[in-house]
């Protein structure tokens, strides 16, 4: 077959986005005050001793698990890290006996997730001799629900998760909608995406109203929950606040009008790699770096001419703002503020980290001659091969720079080993971009061909394999599904790299399955992740 196609970009494409939905909203909003921020964090600590209690004095194993399951949905779990630590290490040495659905699944989530090793056998006794799940079990919807959300941490070679999950997934579906809330919420959000791969903000938001509907919750856990959101989702609008003044001071709208404005959308997917008050300055840094790049993904696929692309390409490679003088006036505004950035980030690292910067503008070089490669490539009109358009795509996905990126902000934890090891391209950072990369490119599809782009991956799968679309998306499924295997191993694999960062590689590409599948390509059509934005930022909970 020819390894050409007709390609129009011999000038100047254009493509129309969504416009930003929030204008300056952040930089004047201010959460509703109920009461006074010091009244918040005195009755929280009063709340926090009270709750280290109830870890500690309850006794009952069934008991101590819904406990703890209870405090990490309702988004506090980050409170209690070495309570739970030592209730799950307690647990882990424990030979747990039920035959209960529900619990023994509770048991194998919480274990797993925690990264501890256990064994899939665990479910051996909800099977039949032929291996086929019991059928009596197909009316219990919390135990299918336990299991659909357990067999989404399935690691490799787990053929039992892997009947599980098909198993719960198709009893679930039948059982949704005669069900009654809030389980049947619950089941609903599931069946579009398991929990352990939820944004965890937005769950939390959700189940602290679904914990109050419940015949017995236990009000001193609910009310710390409701005090913490409130408190952390105020730290949040001020950092909205700060971001929204930097990106107004820089104006993409007015200068770069070709190009996504993003910045609100870009924090919000932020969040869920890492919402917690600690991760601030984190979260402040990979948000602007995430709308940035953004910039620069927009100015190669929808506006540049070849040439320009070149020459945008170059003046990188070199970094010095003196290259700036050789670019036109639109591109001049993209390479400054991307080299501002950098300083920026730079100058907020203490002493000691200051050597991450390097590591982030490497990535930003290599980011930007993978989209410099697919500009070449659609110039001339080449249709790459699956492999070649793959090794690319991976690349310019710009998941292995943003991976390393989300390292920058955080405290000791980011070890030099854990930049070098992130820069490696280690097993669960290309799993990750398959997974981000497989995802795009299915949900995009239809959207990319009304752009004109370069074949995308999935096309170059088709052609090499004779395919129909069809049939390469159940392939590419597969093949996402396998990613998400490898990045659950991760978890259980011993590393010199910290878990705090480890959950950070896995929480981005939660957070592409959720804006992507669950939210519907929110990150491209911004109104359909506004209700989930203002549900984090806008509205705070009554206490």
């Amino acid at each position: 077959m020819e390894d050409t196609f007709k390609s129009e970009k011999f000038g100047r494409k254009s493509y129309a986005y969504q416009p930003n939905l929030w204008g300056d909203f952040f930089i004047t909003h201010a959460v509703p005050i109920q009461k006074s921020n010091k009244w918040l964090k005195t009755r929280a600590d009063d709340l926090k001793d009270e709750v280290r209690i109830l870890i500690k004095s309850s006794a009952d194993t069934v008991e101590k698990m819904t406990l703890i399951d209870t405090i990490q949905h309702l988004g506090i779990g980050y409170l209690f890290e070495k309570e739970i630590d030592a209730v799950l290490t307690n647990l882990r040495a424990l030979t747990f006996e039920s035959n209960e659905l529900h619990e023994v699944a509770l048991y194998f989530k919480l274990l797993r997730q925690h990264g501890f090793p256990i064994s899939e056998d665990i479910f051996l006794k909800f099977q039949n001799e032929d291996g086929s799940f019991k059928t009596t079990l197909s009316r219990d919807a919390r135990g299918l629900l336990s299991l659909y959300n357990a067999a989404s941490l399935q690691i490799c070679d787990e053929d039992i998760l892997e009947k599980a999950s098909f198993f719960a997934h198709d009893g679930l579906k039948h059982l949704v909608h005669d069900l009654k809330s809030p389980l049947r919420d619950q089941v609903s959000r599931a069946l579009h995406t398991p929990l352990p791969k939820m944004m965890k903000r937005l769950e939390a938001r959700w189940y602290i109203d679904e914990y109050e509907e419940e015949e017995t919750p236990n009000h001193v856990i609910l009310e710390l929950a409701k005090l913490d959101f409130n408190i952390v989702q105020a730290l949040h609008c001020e950092e909205l606040k700060a971001i929204s003044l930097w990106w107004k001071n820089f104006n993409p709208k007015e200068k770069l009008g070709y190009a996504r404005d993003r910045i609100i959308e870009s924090y919000f997917f932020i969040t869920g790699v890492y919402f917690e008050p600690q991760f601030s300055r984190a979260r402040i840094i990979l948000a602007k770096v995430v709308a940035l790049a953004t910039i620069l993904d927009d100015t190669y696929d929808v506006h540049a001419t070849l040439e320009e692309c070149r020459q945008l390409a170059h003046a990188v490679e070199r970094w010095d703002k003196k290259s700036a003088e050789i670019l036109d006036e639109y591109l001049k505004i993209v390479y400054l503020t991307l080299i501002n950035l950098c300083e920026e980030i730079e100058n907020e690292l203490e002493p000691s980290e200051k050597y991450r910067a390097s590591y982030l503008i490497e990535g930003f070089k290599t980011l930007i001659r993978s989209y410099f490669q697919e500009a070449e490539w659609l110039a001339q009109g080449y249709f790459p091969t699956f492999q070649e358009r793959l090794d690319v795509s991976l690349i310019s996905s710009a998941i292995p720079m943003l991976c390393c990126a989300s390292f920058i902000g955080i405290g000791d934890v980011a070890t030099k080993e854990a930049f070098l090891w992130v820069n490696q391209n280690p097993d669960m950072v290309r799993a990750a971009s398959e997974v981000g990369r497989f995802i795009d490119d299915v949900i995009g599809y239809e959207r990319e061909h009304s752009m004109e782009e370069l074949p995308s991956v999935l096309d170059c799968y088709m052609k090499e394999q004779n395919m129909t679309k069809d049939a390469a998306v159940i392939r590419f499924e597969e093949w996402t599904r396998d990613g998400w295997r490898r990045l659950n191993q991760a978890f259980l694999e011993p590393t010199a790299v910290s878990p705090v960062l480890i959950e950070r590689i896995f929480n981005f590409i939660a957070m592409i399955h959720v804006m992507y599948i669950h939210m519907c390509n929110g990150f491209n059509e911004p109104t359909n992740v506004k209700k989930y934005i203002s549900l984090l930022y806008v509205e705070p909970l009554c206490i």
